[in-house]
């Protein structure tokens, strides 16, 4: 019996124009009735998470910056996790070797660059709040100025990729760095994921693995994967992220209706 769906936002819940369709509205309005839980999982802030949420009649869990946080629908904070000062700093620094547009969240729920440029302005625009310039971020971050839950970092595939592998291999055992979408790089303090945060939601409301549901497209979903049988992958997500999901589904609608199908099933 599925008792909470985990839903990914951007290319799940979301389109390319940051909107919910109608079918989906309607399947999660009906899931939330029907008395299933129902919690949004993204790489997002908080408040861009409640924008989204505000869409909605109901109210609703949440699981931001990709675990970094965790709020129950009355939002209240159940986790937070953030990078201890000097790490964060050496991040930052390497990153600068590869010319990247780089963007440091922060656990205020706020996010932070050194420059506002051309480049930057069309990564910004995809954020549902605005940034704030901080001219030494490295400094700020060293000395406390800013506590950081979550670095994203912009550009082509290839940079980023050659990124990954170097943060991977100079920081290992101490982050979490996965390609969250087909130009952006997050790196996590280690052992913060979204699937980690799901542990921590269905913990604090009494529901086993087993009862849970997720969907989602892209790397930093496969933690929610991992976390319970009833996964399910969109259609266009990478062949990698589809092969670990149980189901592979159009649309979040569809996925919904599966559940109804299987919880039918599970009352005889």
């Amino acid at each position: 019996m599925i008792k909470l769906f985990a839903s990914d936002l951007d290319g799940t819940l979301l389109d390319r124009h940051r909107r919910v369709s109608p079918k989906d509205r309607a399947a999660i309005e009906t899931a939330s009735r029907e008395g299933c839980e129902i919690c949004f999982a993204s790489g997002r802030m908080f408040t861009e998470l409640n924008t989204v949420m505000n869409e909605f009649e109901a109210r609703f869990h949440s699981i931001s910056q990709n675990g970094a946080t965790v709020h129950t629908k009355e939002r209240a904070l159940l986790a937070s996790s953030s990078f201890k000062p000097e790490l964060a700093a050496q991040l930052l620094q390497v990153s600068r070797e590869f010319h990247l547009e780089s963007f440091v969240h922060s656990s205020d729920d706020s996010f932070y660059l050194e420059e506002r440029t051309e480049r930057t302005l069309p990564y910004e625009a995809r954020i549902m709040t605005v940034g704030t310039v901080c001219g030494d971020l490295e400094a700020a971050l060293r000395h406390k100025e800013l506590v950081s839950s979550k670095f994203s970092h912009f550009g082509g595939i290839e940079r980023l990729r050659l990124l990954q592998a170097e943060l991977t291999r100079r920081f290992q055992g101490h982050v979490n760095v996965f390609i969250s979408d087909k130009d952006c790089l997050d790196v996590m303090p280690l052992n913060v994921s979204k699937g980690a945060g799901l542990s921590v939601l269905t913990e604090h409301l009494g529901v086993r693995p087993d009862e849970v549901a997720c969907i989602g497209d892209s790397y930093n979903d496969l933690s929610m994967f991992s976390f319970t049988p009833h996964s399910f992958a969109m259609e266009g997500a990478p062949d990698e992220v589809k092969k670990e999901a149980r189901y592979v589904v159009s649309s979040v609608a569809e996925a919904i209706d599966l559940i109804f199908s299987s919880n039918q099933s599970a009352r005889g």
